[in-house]
This record gives C-alpha cells, structure tokens and sequence, in this order.
C-alpha cells in the first residue's frame, strides 16, 4: 500500500506498511531487532515517521537499535546520546498511530460486522483518509531486497561507505571502503551469512584505527575471504559445500574514546553500537556454478574413483516403521530345541528412537502370534516365543505352552523381579490360533482366538496387573521363535506374526498365506482320520484273530464277557471314510496275512510305508516315469500320501517335488509348500535341507530368510553330528559326489563284483598294505558301492595294522580297539598303537592320544598337551576338542571359560569340515552375544549346509539313486535325484539336469535343476558351463560372462575358453575377474593379448598337455596371427623376406635344370649303350661269317688263318671304348 501525500510542504515523512514480513535472517543480519508488529494473518506491520526537522539534543544512555533498513529513507542514524525528538516528531507519531488504528479498526469491523452496509464502511475509509491526509508526508513501499545504503553521517560528519562492492560471493572479491573520523576511529568489514541452521554468522572480519589525519576522507581496500564452502563446488576435501540464503558485507565506524568495554580492539559486536554504517548484499552463486577449488593435497586413486562413483548418489531412507513382521511364512517346529532367532537394532528416526527409550520403564508394546498345535507340549513347559537378553537371561515378554494346553506369560519387571501368569484356557489341537499380547506399563492382556469345527469363532480374554512396570528392551540379546539351546519349542505350526514395538490399540494380522494354511489344516486332518482308521481296522483284525484262535487261552473274565456282555461293533468308519480312505484299506487287506502273524507295532506300519514308497517309485519308473496319465499320477499321489500319513515321511519330500517341480503334473506351489512343511514338521532329514535350502535361497516361493533357514540347518547338523556314531546303522552310508557323466568315477561305483574292488582285494591278499587299508574303509563305511560290513571291515584295519609300518593304520585300528567298534575292547593294544602312530608321526594319532586322557585317562594336562600338538598340526579333532576345554574352563593351564577362544577354535574346526565344530559356531553366529563376534545369520547356515549334506541318511538316499541308474531304471533314478536336488545337493542337481535332458523330459526340468546348482556357494563347473550356454543363446552376454567367469575362476579351462573366444568376439570381461585370474595388467588393455593370456592360462589348467586341445589349437592360431601380423608391419623383416623367396626361388630353378640335364645326359647315355651293342652284336656275326669263309676256303686250299684277325678283334673293341668316353666325361661334368 502506497498514499502519496502534497509534495508542497517542505518537511518530508516516510511511512512503511510492510505487510510482506522480511525473513529473520535478513533482519538479523541488517542488526534489525525482531519486534515489528503482527497483522491478523501473521504478516509484519510496521509504520515509522522520520521528520527533517533540526532536533534538539536529549542524551539516552541506551544504544540505538534502529535497523540499518530504516537508514535509506530518512537522515543519517545517531547515536542515542546524539539522536533528539521534537515535540512535533511526538505528535506526528501520535496522530500517524490514531490514524492506522482507525484504519485497522475499519478493517476489523469490515470483516466481522458483515452486517454493515457498504455505505458505511466507505464513510469509514473517507475519515481514516481524511485523518492521514493531514500529514504531508511521501510514503514508500520498503521490501528486503534494498541495495546498497545511501550515505549515512553524523552530526559531525562522520561516515562510510562502499565505494566498489562485489555483486557475488566470489574468490577473490574485494570491497573500496571510502570513510572519514572526526576523531580517533576503528572502522571495520566484516561478512555476514545466514545458512538454515545459523542466522548472523559472521565469517570475515576485518578491523583497523585511523588516529592520524582525523577529518580527512580515506579509502582502503579489503580483500574479502569467504569460506571455501560458500565459493567452492563439492569435492573429495569439501563434501558439504554451503547454501547461504543471504550474505552481507558491512561496515562500521565507532569512536575510540567512546568505546567503554575495549572491546572495539578487536570489532567484536561493534557494529550495533556503531555511529556510522553501510551494508550491501551479495548474491550466493548456485552450487553447479561454482568453480573447483584449487587442489593443495594429493589423493589415493582408490579413494578418489570412490569419490566419484559415489559423489552423486542421492541417499534415501526407506519409511521406517516401528510394526514387524517376525514370521511372514509358516515354520515348521518339531517340538525340539530349534527355532528362528530374531534381532532388533535402534531406530534410525530420532522421534521413534526417543519413544522406544522412553518406554523401557513403562513399555507399550503390542504382539500377535498364529499357531497350529498338533499335539501339547510333553514336557513341563515348550516355548512359543521368548526374550533373552544379553545377559542370557529371559526378559520381557516371555510366552510358554504348558502340558496341560494352558498359556503361560511371563514378565522381568524394573525391579528385577520375574512374575508369571497362566491362561486358564485350553488351546485346541489341529486348527489355527491366534495369540494377542498387549503389554502397557505394567498392564498385560492376552487375548486368544479360534474357530471350531463348527464355524463358531471362539475369544477368551485375560488381564492381569503386575506389581511394578514391565521392563522391556528390545535391542537387548534377541528373541526366539520356538525352541532354542534352553527350552524346546511346540509340536506344530507358527504362522504370520507380528510386532508393534511402541505399542497399539489393535493389531492387524490376518492368516495368510490362506490357501496354503487352509491346505495343511485338510492335509493334517486327513492323515488323523487314516490314522483312525487304520487303527480300527488292527484292532479289529487282532480280535477277529483272537474269536478264531482256539488254540489261544483267554482269561476267565475275557470269556464272561464274551459270553454274557453285548457284542462289540469293531468297524466303527463310516462308508464315506471307507470310500475316501479306500487306498489304505486295500493295502491293509493285502498285508491281512502277514499283519495276523505276529503282534502288530508302530515300527511295522513304518516298515510297510517304506516298501510302499519304493513299489510306488517303481511303479512310475514302469510306467513311463514323467509320462504317465492323469489317472495313474494321481492314483499314485493318493500312495504317497497314505505313506507319508503312516510316517515315512520321504514321501511328503517326494509329493512336494512333483509339484514344485512339475514332474507329471502341474506345477503348484501352494501344495508344495504344504507337503515340504509336513515332512519337516516329522524331523525328515532330507525335508529339514529342503526347507533350509528354499529359506536359504528363496526359491519356488519360500521366502530368502536366513534366521529361518538356520532354525532348519540347525536340526539336522545336530543330528548328522548324533548319526555319525551310529556306524553299524544299515541306512546310513557316506555321501559320495559322483556324477553319472563321468566314466572314471562310475567305474569306481561298481562295487563288489567291479574290477576296482576285485583288484583291491587281490592286492590286499598279497600283503599290500594301502590296498588293505582302501578295501577296509569302503567295507566300514559301504563306499563304492561296496556292502557295508563292518566285521570285514575289522579284519582288513587289523591286519594293515599289526605290520606297525603305517602309523594311519595303526591309528585307525587303534580308536576301533578303544572304542570297541566291531572289535572286542583292548585299551592296552589301542594305547600302544595309538603312541606307535604318534612316534610316527600321525597327526590324526596325537588327537586320539588326547581323546584317550581326556575320557580314560582322566589327565587334562596331558590331554590338553596331545589336542594342542595336533592343532598346531591341522588336526581338524584337535582344534574342535581345545575348544571344548576352553568352553569348559577345564583347561589347566588358562582356567576360567572363554568362550571366545571357544568359538575361535569352533570355528576353525567347522571351516576344516567338524561337525559338531560346524554346528557350535553357526549357534554362537545366530546370537551374537559373544564378546568380539558379530551376528552373522548367513555365515551360520553356510557352515551348517556344508556338514549337513555329509549325513549318511542323505548319503543312503544318494546311493539308492545312483544304483537305480546302474541298473537303467533312469526314470526311477531321475524321481530319486530330483527329489535330492530340491535338497540343494549340487551333485544330485547336475544328475537330474542330466537326466532330463538324456529322457526329453523338457527344458524346463533341465534348466531348472542346472539353474538351482548355480545357486549354492560351491557349485560346480558343469552347472555353470551349462546355464552360461544358455543365457549365450538367448543373447543375455552379461549373464553368460558372468556365469563363465565363475567356472573360470574355479579352474574350468572350458569357462576360460569360453571368456577367450568371447573376448575375440569384442565382449569385455571383468577387471576384476582378470585380476583374480592373474592376468597381467599390460595384457587388459590389448584385446589379442588379453586372448592369448586367456589361452595360456587355459593351457595350465588342462590336467594332460594335449597338443590338440582347443585351448592349444586356438593358442597355436592366435600365436600365428601375431606372429604374421608381426612380420607384415616390419619394413625390415619384409625386405629379408622377398630376398629370401628370390633365393629360394633361384635355388629350385637351379635343381630344376640340374635334373633336366641329368635326365638328358641319362637318356643320351641309354642310347649310345644301345647303338654300341647293336654295332658289337653285328661285328661279332660278320667276324664268325667271316671266319667260317676264312675257314672253308682254307680248309678247301689246306691254309691257315693269318693272325691278324686277332689283332683286327683286339683292336676294334678299344676303338669303340675311346669313342664313347667323351660322352661319358660329359654326362659327369653334368652331375657334378
């Protein structure tokens, strides 16, 4: 709002409606106080009047607070021991704030009495202008954003200003103050910012005293020094550059011998008290424009690169919530000592954080827990869920089931106090519960609910007060569900459960998943009712068996009752349950014989459901195996449920791979789960690694939870660490990794009648001491294919032994007299043999001298002697067995417990494959209450996975497949390994992908199962060739790179041939898979030498040097490649080279007419041969015509022939000789 009054009148009165309120920052930096007036909306209203009149002088001791704003529009401020008012200044004041509260009081009665009429709310505006018009004043609307002040003296003519400022906050920036003193003066500059957390910081000062000169106008110039924040973008020394919403540079004048405190030496606060001042603000400039701040340190390249990969990463925190869901999948618990542990940490969000400490002493927490109880607890108390805190003992809430079926709740109360209270209602079997547990202050109520069988839903309420608050903290120690190390848990199902940790009125927890909870409820109830009938139809055999036996006496009574009591009705099942439950009756009718021969037991109903379980599995091998009708599978389905309800429940493992994994039937996750959970719930090994194995992955919609997966781990590590004392168990045998693709190692699983063992044998027989030692293990622990017998086994350890020339031999044949395993007891030649070996030097023997004075001997000292000398040695034992006298404190040389040493040597011994070592630190890792170790979930169920796939259960099942495979039931061997590899076993995985491919089962049974095999922390190569293959053919490279580099890094020469010819093809590899494979930094950056340094490192991997490898094929072209591309870049060696073909080429030019001519002076020689003999044939024929005229005419005249002719005959042949010679000496010029 502006009012414009008379310019005429000389005196001048500026008036400021600031209805836009200015931001305390900058009221705080201009030195304004905060005291405007506030409208009704919460906007400023400030009015001011400042006459040009000549004051009169009236001294004030108090300083001037006028803001440094008002400055520009009126006369220069003054001190208030200079600052004066007129009378006319009071009255203009008083009429000016007349005025505006008649203004303001027509504003308010505009708005509320809206009954006014318009024409009397504008004869009110007309006196509120006539009021104002009285004063002659130029108004002018005042905002934030002023400039520069104009020049501001005092009444002596002091002064100061900027005669250059900066527009910006810059580097390098500098500011001309142009001053004058009257008298001895310090002037100072400072900066000032406002930052959303500080309001009138003042980052530079700058300070100096004028004595000399007085009255004279000076100028100087300030380097301003800004913080490096404020000018510098963000870098690796400045991470949080500043964003400044206004900064000033000022200055100010004071008098020295007006300064009272001494403290203008130094300018601090002067500038409020200053007689004169100036200010300017400065424009911040944007934080993508600023300039980079010079570098005055070097910095590690490693920390650098981080920097800048992370530099602009936006840090988000996900909603936090104060609910939890400590279960969202159902757990199976088999009433044992294993469970899910659980852990909380602090809030991250300061307010819930604040709660949660506030609320350790008065507590409000809210708590909700399904369950599913097939049978109440057999022992005084099973626990449900319970707190321990870090001093192991129970904190709060602590809830228990009591062998009556009663709920008991326990509390720690803040005066250290624990008090209980019970439930006085039966919780029912086999139907789902609900748990509700709220706690406040010292307040608990539990609310139970269920449904009966009817539909009725059924609620039962209990409230009980303790004496003093609850004491609860959540981030201490950890909590359980179900059972653990001090209380074992429920027979039954946990379901969905969840945790308000401040507390809740109501707690939102509906069952779910609902199909699958629905489906284990039918599935439990039809396995009772089987049951029930099963047991009606023994009872009513073994009494049809006791009318009809005469030869059997009863006693008196049995006979009264027979005779004069009312018949009983045996068969008491409906015809419906006789339809539903037909597949068992019909078994039981065909096994009525045996069943009546003798008197009936659990373990034979359980004998009879193993060879059910195998007929059925060779039934669907017979039949086609995957192939088979819908009427067939499901007839079969209907068998393997009747032997999973009479407890083989291998059987539940088997219905829950089919449907997992599709085998014959749709794929149905939902069932599958169901019969996973049930035969986990029975203690099945091999379903507690199923379900460990799908929490520990998250596959086939079991959800990726490690604390889970460990409750499962847990159990059978235990009780593979209790099976491996029972040796002489038939169903147990060692778990052997053979894959059926390998020739050389099923030739070693022929068995007894295979040329392995055979050969054995003979050697054994002729005295050759490893050959006895090799054949004994198999027979002790049945591998490779050998038949278990130990007593065999005994003779073979015996007889290596007593040559006391192999100290393993004596070692094992002296723990077998020790411990009187298949062997009379002989501590005496135990002993000696064992001190034999460990003079041998048998480390194996140095534990075993160590078992035997720890438990025989009874000398900790020495025992404790012999464990360290075969841990120092690596003696797996040795390790695990210090670790117990740590955890003891029986240790005589450290005693006391340290159970971190303890772990240490727990550890150890589990990574070099203990079990019991194994199982001890996966606990430990679960809690993390140790002093030094940290809560590792993850690490725990690795260590426990790796030792659980030795137990010899499994180890059986794995030899059952792989005979089934000898023998060609593939089909039959397929359904075994399938069934082993939803256990996450990598060897059975490779088999069964093998197996469906070689049967055309589908791709994507193969793929699934060579896909599951990538998943473990070991797998093996095959798995990963395969699905690199795969995703290679799709087109996914990144995949396929990735899944080739992991068979490279385990040593695949076919995973880096591989990585070799896609590196040729222009994909890069991973530096850090390089990196890992040794390859020279050099090499990385040149694609072929990178290819050749792939190929050699190939070549070392290949275990025979074939020189037709790919590996040396691909090595021999890339070596040829460069050595050609080599050739053809030098100018040098190209020269060299054509002179060289010239020379070659003359050279066979030469040989060339060498050999013509040699053939032409041959040919020539053949021919003057044939003329010569010719010539010597024909004189030879005239000389006899001739002789025989010379004769006949002699004879006719009685003369005799002249000698001459013999001379003629002796010099005719020379002649022919010299002739020819030429020729010859020629044909040899030719040849030489």
């Amino acid at each position: 709002m502006q009012f414009n009054s008379s310019s005429k009148n000389r005196e001048k009165c500026s008036i400021f409606l600031v209805w836009n309120r200015p931001s305390a920052a900058q009221r705080a930096l201009a030195g304004e106080p905060s005291d405007p007036g506030r409208g009704a909306d919460g906007r400023a209203c400030r009015c001011l009047c400042r006459p040009h009149l000549p004051p009169l002088t009236r001294k004030s001791s108090r300083s001037s607070a006028a803001p440094a704003f008002l400055s520009t529009a009126g006369r220069p401020a003054r001190p208030d021991h200079q600052r004066s008012l007129h009378f006319r200044d009071n009255f203009r004041f008083a009429l000016l704030s007349a005025a505006l509260r008649t203004l303001a009081w027509c504003a308010v009665k505009r708005d509320d009495m809206t009954a006014w009429r318009s024409s009397s709310f504008v004869s009110g505006v007309a006196l509120c202008a006539a009021v104002l018009s009285l004063i002659h004043c130029d108004v002018s609307q005042h905002t934030t954003n002023s400039p520069s002040p104009a020049l501001e003296r005092s009444q002596h003519g002091d002064f100061v200003q900027f005669d250059s400022a900066p527009d910006t906050a810059a580097v390098e920036s500098s500011v001309q103050v142009k001053y004058k003193c009257t008298k001895a003066c310090r002037v100072g500059v400072e900066v000032v910012l406002s930052t959303p957390r500080t309001i009138g910081f003042v980052s530079f000062r700058r300070t100096w005293t004028h004595v000399r000169k007085v009255g004279e106008t000076r100028t100087r110039t300030i380097e301003l020094a800004f913080p490096p924040a404020l000018v510098y973008k963000r870098d690796f020394f400045m991470r949080g550059p500043m964003d400044a919403h206004n900064v000033m540079v000022r200055a100010w004048l004071v008098h020295l011998d007006e300064d009272g405190d001494g403290s203008s030496k130094v300018g601090i606060g002067k500038y409020h008290q200053s007689l004169v001042r100036t200010f300017k603000f400065l424009q911040v400039v944007p934080l993508s424009e600023r300039p980079a701040q010079p570098r005055t340190r070097s910095v590690a390249w490693g920390a650098e690169l981080m920097w800048n990969v992370t530099k602009d990463r936006i840090e988000q925190c996900s909603p936090e919530s104060d609910v939890v869901d400590l279960l969202v999948f159902p757990f199976a618990s088999t009433g044992e000592k294993y469970g899910v542990i659980r852990t909380f940490s602090t809030f991250i969000n300061r307010e819930l954080e604040t709660a949660r400490l506030r609320a350790k002493e008065q507590p409000r927490l809210a708590l909700s827990v399904w369950l599913y109880l097939l049978d109440w607890c057999n022992q005084k108390f099973c626990a449900i869920l319970r707190h321990v805190n870090e001093h192991r003992k129970y904190g709060a809430p602590l809830i228990m089931l009591k062998d009556s079926g009663e709920v008991v709740v326990q509390m720690c109360l803040v005066s250290g106090e624990e008090k209980a209270f019970t439930a006085h209602s039966l919780l029912p079997l086999r139907t789902w519960i609900r748990l509700d547990l709220f706690i406040n202050d010292s307040k608990a109520k539990l609310k139970i609910t269920y449904e009966k069988p009817t539909g009725d839903v059924m609620e039962a309420q209990h409230t009980y007060e303790y004496q003093n608050s609850v004491l609860h903290n959540d981030t201490s120690g950890y909590f359980v569900i179900g059972g653990d190390i001090y209380m074992p848990g429920i027979l039954g199902y946990f379901g969905p459960i969840r945790y308000h940790r401040l507390g809740a009125e109501q707690v939102v927890n509906p069952l779910s998943p609902a199909r699958t909870l629905k489906l284990l409820d039918e599935a439990h109830t039809e396995c009772e009712e089987m049951r029930w009938v099963t047991s009606g139809f023994l009872y009513a055999l073994q009494d049809g068996r006791v009318r009809h036996n005469n030869d059997v006496c009863e006693s008196y009574y049995e006979g009264l009752r027979r005779t004069f009591a009312q018949p009983r009705c045996i068969q008491t099942w409906s015809w419906d349950q006789q339809v539903k439950y037909g597949a068992a009756l019909k078994i039981l009718r065909t096994q009525e014989e045996e069943l009546n021969s003798g008197l009936w037991s659990s373990r034979r109903i359980l004998l009879l459901s193993q060879q059910l379980f195998q007929d059925v599995v060779r039934g669907l091998s017979e039949v086609g195996g995957i192939g088979v009708g819908p009427e067939v599978v499901s007839s079969l389905l209907e068998l393997l449920q009747v032997c999973s309800c009479w407890g083989h429940h291998q059987a539940s493992l088997m219905l829950a791979t089919l449907h997992l994994a599709g085998l014959g039937l749709p794929v149905d996750q939902e069932k599958g789960h169901v019969y996973s959970l049930m035969g986990g719930l029975r203690d099945e090994r091999l379903s507690l690694l199923h379900l460990g194995y799908k929490h520990m992955q998250g596959l086939d919609g079991f959800p990726k939870d490690q604390d889970v997966a460990y409750g499962y781990y847990a159990n059978v590590g235990r009780q593979t660490s209790i099976d491996r004392d029972k040796i002489q168990d038939s169903e147990q045998s060692i778990t052997e990794h053979v894959r059926v693709t390998n020739a050389e190692e099923m030739q070693m699983q022929a068995g007894e009648e295979g040329d392995v063992v055979q050969f054995l044998r003979l050697q054994a027989e002729r005295g050759h001491i490893e050959s006895q030692k090799t054949l004994a293990r198999m027979l002790f622990w049945g591998s490779n294919g050998v038949t278990k017998n130990i007593s065999e086994a005994v003779k073979w350890y015996a007889r290596s032994a007593l040559e006391m020339t192999d100290a393993t031999a004596m070692y094992d044949y002296g723990i077998l007299l020790l411990k009187g395993t298949g062997v009379k007891k002989n501590r005496t030649l135990g002993l000696k043999l064992l001190q034999k070996a460990a003079d041998m030097g048998a480390v194996t023997a140095l534990n075993g001298l160590g078992w035997y004075y720890s438990t025989t001997g009874k000398d900790d000292r020495k025992a404790v002697y012999y464990f360290d000398l075969a841990a120092q040695n690596g003696s797996k034992d040795g390790v695990f067995n210090l670790g117990v006298y740590h955890l003891n404190g029986a240790n005589p040389d450290t005693p006391g417990k340290n159970e971190t040493a303890a772990f240490q040597c727990f550890l150890k011994a589990g990574q070099l494959g203990h079990v019991e070592g194994a199982v001890e630190a996966a606990s430990s890792l679960s809690r993390g209450l140790l002093a030094g170790v940290h809560r590792d979930p993850e690490k725990a169920v690795i260590l426990l996975k790796e030792v659980s796939e030795r137990n010899g259960h499994l180890g059986f099942t794995v030899r059952e497949a792989l005979k089934a495979y000898q023998r060609g039931s593939w089909d039959e061997a397929l359904l075994k390994y399938a069934m082993l590899a939803e256990t996450g076993l990598v060897v059975a995985q490779n088999n069964a992908a093998h197996l469906c491919e070689v049967l055309k089962h589908g791709t994507s049974c193969q793929w699934r199962y060579h896909n599951y095999s990538t998943y473990n922390y070991a797998p093996h190569e095959s798995g990963l060739l395969k699905m690199g293959d795969h995703y290679s053919a799709v087109g996914d490279m990144v995949k396929a790179i990735a899944l080739y580099s992991r068979a490279a890094l385990q040593g695949s020469p076919q995973g880096i041939y591989n990585l070799a010819v896609l590196t040729e093809e222009g994909y890069s590899i991973p530096w850090n898979v390089l990196e890992q494979m040794q390859i020279p930094a050099e090499a990385q950056l040149n694609k072929s030498a990178l290819v050749e340094s792939l190929l050699l490192r190939c070549r070392e991997f290949e275990g025979e040097k074939d020189d037709m490898s790919p590996c040396a094929l691909a090595l021999f072209g890339v070596q040829v490649r460069k050595a050609w591309w080599d050739f053809t870049h030098s100018t040098m060696q190209l020269t060299l080279a054509w002179w060289t073909l010239a020379v070659l080429l003359l050279f066979v030019l030469g040989i060339g007419i060498q050999s013509a001519l040699s053939y032409s002076a041959a040919h020539m020689g053949r021919l003057s041969n044939r003329s010569s003999e010719r010539q010597r044939e024909s004189d030879a024929a005239n000389q006899v015509n001739w002789e025989r005229v010379l004769d006949a005419a002699a004879h006719q005249r009685g003369l005799q022939v002249p000698s001459v002719l013999t001379h003629l005959e002796q010099n005719g042949r020379p002649s022919m000789i010299q002739n020819g010679r030429p020729l010859r000496e020629a044909a040899d010029l030719l040849k030489a």
